[in-house]
């Protein structure tokens, strides 16, 4: 279920939702407004990189684009 972040074209209010599938056509309302005149923003996305048990989903070391493990993830 992705998250997308919108912004209303009416009250210029930026706001998240919550989409069911990424193939599912849901109508998208400004929470504040109730406008439906709303754009979809650009925004950065996480990759978990963490398991339950404190070690990366790498083995626990550091993978090679990262030489002397500066990305923290080791």
């Amino acid at each position: 279920m992705p998250i997308y972040r919108y912004r209303c074209k009416k009250c210029n209010k930026e706001f998240e939702f919550l989409h069911k599938s990424v193939s599912a056509k849901e109508e998208v309302v400004c929470p504040q407004c109730g406008s439906k005149d709303v754009e979809r923003l650009l925004s950065t996305f996480s990759v978990g990189n963490t398991s339950l048990d404190g070690g990366t989903s790498f083995g626990g070391s550091c993978p090679t684009c990262c030489p002397g493990g500066t990305c923290g993830l080791s």
